[in-house]
């Protein structure tokens, strides 16, 4: 069955469905039509086609043996995994109805058994740990035979980076003893907190987020496809609250598909589904004071900060958001962040936020007003 959701509908399926990733698939493209496969590590922020792009190469490069010869695995669910869980034997899943059992309970369901008879050859009693469990979740697939014996083994560790010290530690050892039969692909959204002998037996691969011409291309596309109505000053909106997340851009245009009734998509139909609270607040604060009404413009932002309790910083970082998004000529927006930064150094002295950040707020109108003037003299 068809996916409701558009980001899983619209995920890349082969090499060409790819947005703004020229160079990295360009490279993953290269190793599979020549058959090359060493460990390989992308590395990019949310939403820019990692997991997609280790199936694509998997399925490139395997061929007819993807099926038996490929596995996803996501770190952080193996890690919280409840060991009571595990626990269950496959006797016990199968009286479940098949939604009350995923792949990822019949798999941790060998995993455990596995780990128990793991510590029983060491003299160990009890349970496995969940430590155990994820160690045991690698090593099993990655120490089978693969079915075709021309081929190896796949194994995807998504949100790799959940794994700490002494995991990675553990996975250096699997790599080193099965790296020959099975090739790891670990996706993390940065370098940071890797040992280096993982490091240096990976590949490494980036992927860059998505730039805002990418995404509202493909925005128009799907668009297009789902008979949505919206012009494309709307979509470079939705680019730039997505903030190159080429997902999170086609889960908006499609919440505000919904909001909008079917109907033509607006900004406020994007901010209206896109923004936290607060940003939504501070959105039609600095509206308010762009238009001229300041007081009802800094009530706003008293309720924020005396009612609502959000930290002063936290406000100040929401309105420099909301300018750098703004279609503000250059210098009215840089006069502005000049003054937000300004402003912002002096709330840590000060005894009363309120009063500076509605200085920001004054001088946001001001900056506008200013501007508004000279370019009516002008024309």
């Amino acid at each position: 069955m068809e996916s409701p959701l558009w980001s899983i509908k619209y995920r890349p399926r082969k090499w060409e469905d790819f947005v703004g990733q020229d160079m990295a698939i360009q490279q993953l493209r290269q190793m599979a039509e020549s058959g090359t496969c060493p460990h390989l590590m992308f590395v990019g922020p949310s939403g820019t086609g990692k997991t997609a792009a280790a199936e694509v190469f998997a399925r490139s490069l395997l061929g007819p043996d993807f099926e038996s010869n490929y596995l996803w695995l996501n770190v952080r669910d193996l890690r919280y995994y409840p060991v009571s869980k595990a626990k269950r034997s496959v006797a016990d899943l199968a009286k479940l109805d098949r939604e009350e059992r995923t792949p990822l309970d019949e798999y941790m369901s060998f995993v455990y058994r596995e780990a128990k008879m793991t510590l029983r050859t060491r003299g160990k009693s009890g349970d496995p740990n969940r430590s155990d469990l994820l160690h045991t979740a690698i090593r099993l697939f990655a120490s089978t035979l693969t079915v075709a014996t021309e081929t190896v083994k796949i194994l995807v560790l998504d949100e790799a980076d959940a794994m700490d010290n002494n995991m990675q530690q553990a996975l250096r050892r699997t790599m080193e003893i099965y790296g020959e039969d099975c090739r790891f692909i670990l996706i993390t959204p940065s370098l940071s907190n890797w040992i280096p002998a993982i490091l240096s037996r990976c590949l490494i691969i980036h992927f860059p987020s998505a730039s805002q011409e990418d995404i509202v291309k493909c925005l128009r596309v799907i668009a297009e496809r789902e008979n949505v109505s919206v012009d494309d000053s709307v979509l470079e909106v939705i680019a730039r609250e997505s903030a190159g997340d080429l997902r999170r851009a086609i889960d908006i245009l499609q919440m505000a598909h919904v909001a909008a009734s079917s109907g033509a998509i607006t900004e406020d139909h994007v901010y209206e589904v896109s923004e936290h609270p607060l940003q939504r607040a501070i959105h039609e604060a600095v509206s308010l004071v762009i238009e001229g009404s300041f007081k009802e413009s800094r009530d706003r932002v008293r309720k924020l900060l005396a009612i609502e309790r959000y930290e002063p910083h936290a406000v100040m970082q929401g309105i420099l958001r909301d300018i750098m998004y703004r279609p503000l000529d250059p210098e009215v927006r840089d006069k502005i962040i000049r003054r937000i930064a300004e402003i912002d150094t002096r709330i840590t002295q000060a005894k009363n936020p309120f009063i500076h950040v509605t200085a920001v707020m004054a001088s946001i109108w001001h900056v506008t007003s200013e501007a508004a003037t000279d370019q009516d003299s002008t024309s």
